[in-house]
């Protein structure tokens, strides 16, 4: 049995026998006292008599019942002696390992990522219950803890699950109950010890925002989506992901006047009051044990203008594909590719790359490509989608069954 199995077992033991509300030392003690009567309840069961064949008993690798329940009983208390020492973990319980299934249809790239998430065990450092895929599951800056609960991937983005804790309590004013913006830092280490660093300064952050829900005033779950067109992960052989704040917008603020560049028109508009979080929350990730593998698929298909399509690019949860332009033309300025799916609808932008398209619960097993100039990308979406096929510069149809 290997880590992650035995970390879903005491899981699924704390479970069935705590709450969410950490119990006082006389509710864990009535608790404990339960679970042995329990076990006692069925030791006395596997000691009857069992009937004359006793074929079953010379099973190789079949246990006694007593040892059996003898073993459960010494996790069970292990695990409750654990979570009573440690509180505030106890809490934590019934959140950490499933926010990506409470989450994961809920968010603006929606995704089945808890089919293939890898859970953090939520073990404080010195019990050494370490994984190898992050150093520390847990960082704390001032009143504020970060737990990273779950981890997902595709070739070219992060998944992160997080749990965020404030002991002073969240603003109650906020203008969104269900994100909070963020500002983060990540170093990704190539094998030969060089590193590319994605910040707000370098203009090239992966991530902006966390979306999830407040379940109550100091707690917050959330996923955040790491991307970039440019991020190839199998680039890459570990990473550190720096949360430096999380700011939450209010609905107060001050109401200012202006004017634009270029215009002598006055406008009038709020500037919002922001509750800011200071970090840093800091988590180290080694990529080199990560499955990066992403399906290419060949196209390699142009118009008499030039326009066209080199290969589409299937991960896990995106699909999008790379453009092929005349010599001279802007491609990232003037141009957008859009990808409908076999049933003939556009897909949608998976978070905040336009052109990465979420194939999430769509049927892709054939796809239409279309390049347009962004003014009439610009007037051809959402209910003008169906405008699309007549605007496009260039469109063609792919198998993606072959």
């Amino acid at each position: 049995m290997d880590r992650w199995q035995q970390t879903d077992q005491i899981d699924d033991i704390i479970r069935d026998h705590m709450t969410r509300k950490v119990p006082e030392s006389k509710v864990v003690n009535k608790k404990i006292q339960n679970a042995y009567e329990e076990i006692r309840a069925r030791q006395a069961k596997e000691s009857v008599s069992p009937p004359a064949d006793r074929s079953l008993s010379k099973r190789p690798g079949k246990t006694g019942g007593a040892a059996k329940y003898a073993a459960t009983a010494a996790l069970f208390m292990t695990v409750i002696l654990f979570f009573v020492k440690n509180p505030a973990l106890a809490a934590q319980l019934p959140l950490i390992g499933h926010i990506f299934k409470d989450l994961e249809q809920e968010v603006s790239y929606p995704g089945n990522y808890s089919e293939n998430s890898i859970t953090i065990p939520a073990m404080p450092q010195e019990t050494g219950a370490q994984d190898d895929l992050s150093s520390s599951s847990t960082a704390t800056a001032g009143p504020v803890t970060v737990t990273l609960s779950e981890i997902s991937y595709d070739s070219n983005a992060i998944y992160l699950a997080l749990l965020i804790e404030n002991q002073n309590g969240f603003a109650d004013n906020a203008q969104s109950d269900t994100s909070m913006y963020l500002e983060c830092e990540t170093d990704m280490y190539r094998t030969d010890g060089t590193k590319k660093t994605f910040s707000k300064e370098y203009g090239n952050m992966l991530a902006y925002l966390a979306e999830g829900t407040f379940t109550d005033s100091h707690t917050f779950t959330g996923l955040v989506q790491l991307t970039d067109t440019n991020l190839l992960l199998s680039d890459y052989a570990s990473c550190d992901i720096t949360f430096q704040t999380f700011i939450q917008e209010l609905t107060t603020g001050t109401m200012l006047t202006g004017t634009l560049d270029g215009e002598s028109e006055t406008i009038s508009y709020m500037e919002y009051d922001r509750r800011i979080y200071d970090g840093p929350w800091t988590f180290h990730l080694d990529l080199s044990q990560l499955d990066h593998t992403s399906q290419d698929i060949p196209v390699n298909r142009t118009n008499d203008q030039g326009f066209g399509i080199e290969k589409l690019v299937k991960t896990k949860y995106e699909l999008y594909a790379v453009p092929i332009f005349p010599d001279g033309i802007s491609a990232q300025e003037d141009y957008v590719v859009t990808i409908w799916d076999a049933d003939g609808n556009p897909l949608e932008s998976h978070g905040s790359s336009l052109e990465i398209r979420s194939i999430y619960g769509r049927d892709i097993s054939k796809v239409t490509v279309y390049i347009l100039t962004w003014d009439d990308f610009v007037e051809c979406k959402g209910n003008n989608s169906y405008l699309q096929p007549q605007k496009a510069v260039f469109g063609t149809t792919v198998d993606l069954t072959k």
